[in-house]
């Protein structure tokens, strides 16, 4: 038979006709190199673009997903803080304008004009891990002014108020956010 043989990359012998097909897995050329007629598998190009075009889609969704938790969490500060400063306005309210308590932190009723507390530190949330210093602190202040009505035409009298306005400002120490709500109270 006027064929040639080659060794194939499993150590067998392999006759080629010259010229001639291999049926439908290739043909068999020189030395052990073989062309296939259906390739599979992916080149090293292939490949390469591959990655590059799923980094490029998946990495922007990622930073998605990380500053949504973000946002969030900052949502979550923020309806904390707002609750507090309720709770404040509404002991306040309790306490009445003429109430003139001496303590010096958040848990004052204070309504003497000026600022108050001297201690105005407060935990805004704890992160659950039982480490103080995770926990988002903030400073609760209330600041108290008079203010006075009056009726330019006369119809009726002065009236006195006290203008209160309560803000939680957090982080303690690098303000980054606040809450605050302004009231008039007799």
């Amino acid at each position: 038979m006027g064929g040639t043989s080659s060794q194939d990359h499993s150590g067998r012998m392999r006759s080629a006709l010259a010229g001639g097909a291999r049926g439908s897995r290739g043909v068999w050329r020189g030395r052990g190199a073989r062309v296939r007629g259906n390739q599979s598998g992916l080149t090293f190009i292939e490949v390469l673009v591959s990655v590059v075009v799923l980094t490029i889609v998946v990495a922007p969704m990622f930073d998605a997903f990380v500053r949504g938790r973000v946002l969030v969490a900052h949502r979550a500060e923020e309806r904390v803080a707002l609750r507090l400063v309720e709770r404040k306005v509404e002991q306040l309210l309790l306490a009445g304008g003429a109430c003139a308590d001496s303590v010096a932190n958040i848990t004052s009723r204070s309504m003497s004009v000026g600022t108050h507390p001297a201690n105005s530190t407060i935990v805004l949330m704890t992160r659950g891990d039982n480490d103080p210093s995770n926990d988002v602190i903030g400073d609760l202040t209330w600041n108290v002014t008079d203010q006075v009505w009056s009726d330019p035409s006369g119809s009726w009298n002065d009236a006195t108020y006290k203008r209160v306005a309560v803000q939680l400002a957090w982080p303690q120490g690098a303000h980054r956010d606040s809450v605050s709500i302004v009231l008039a109270v007799e």
